[in-house]
């Protein structure tokens, strides 16, 4: 089976293709103002580099948040066009799990990050389980960072995004993992979405929302400026 995935949640996404569980092309892409200049195009070079063209995908995965409202926005509208277009299925990925899943063998469960802007963090937290796969205990928070980094102990494991801005605060009480296990990949979310296509999870291309979580800063000072509208 052919699938493409999606990630958009940050300044830096990427798009894979596998096939049979196989990675045949990874590309990263700068996104900054022109996010869908730059992804579809991207998307384009990997088939190319797997020698498919878009009508052999059959399956869709795409990370849908936390994370960049604009990139995410323009990640699930293109992957719910190309699963409509194609008609193939589509499968949603968290984005902090795809982070979880960089971490390293031996860590057990880890806390992942996001900035939530405003002073505030993203906060999910996530265990490996027996068959060595991650699952996320109860919902993601958004938090003060500040109160996040009060409740942090030695026995903490954290990474994600968020440690850019916020890791700081955590510097001394916690495990930090390293850099370059921060940043979503479009490999992981495409595995996790093989294991959601399993499940039978699969999300409808007209109803499909990216994770927000909470308003963007231009709709509350729309809101403010706007009262009872």
């Amino acid at each position: 089976m052919l699938m493409l995935a999606i990630e958009t949640s940050g300044p830096l996404g990427s798009v894979a293709l596998l096939e049979a569980g196989r990675v045949l092309a990874e590309q990263s892409l700068e996104l900054g103002k022109k996010h869908a200049q730059s992804l579809i195009p991207t998307i384009q070079s990997v088939l190319a580099q797997g020698g498919k063209q878009a009508r052999d995908v059959r399956l869709v995965a795409v990370s849908i948040g936390p994370g960049s409202y604009t990139g995410l926005r323009v990640g699930v509208t293109c992957a719910k066009t190309l699963a409509y277009a194609v008609n193939c299925p589509l499968v949603a990925v968290d984005t902090l799990l795809a982070i979880a899943c960089n971490s390293p063998s031996k860590v057990s469960t880890v806390d992942v990050v996001a900035d939530a802007q405003r002073g505030d963090v993203f906060v999910g937290h996530y265990a490996r389980i027996a068959t060595g796969l991650w699952i996320r205990s109860g919902e993601i928070r958004a938090v003060k960072a500040e109160d996040w980094a009060g409740e942090l102990s030695d026995k903490h494991t954290v990474t994600g995004p968020g440690l850019e801005k916020y890791g700081g605060l955590a510097e001394g009480k916690c495990r930090k993992l390293p850099p370059q296990a921060w940043t979503p990949h479009a490999t992981w979310v495409a595995m996790l979405g093989i294991g959601l296509l399993a499940e039978g999870q699969t999300a409808d291309p007209r109803e499909i929302e990216p994770h927000y979580l909470r308003r963007s800063s231009a709709e509350v000072q729309w809101e403010r400026l706007h009262p009872g509208k």
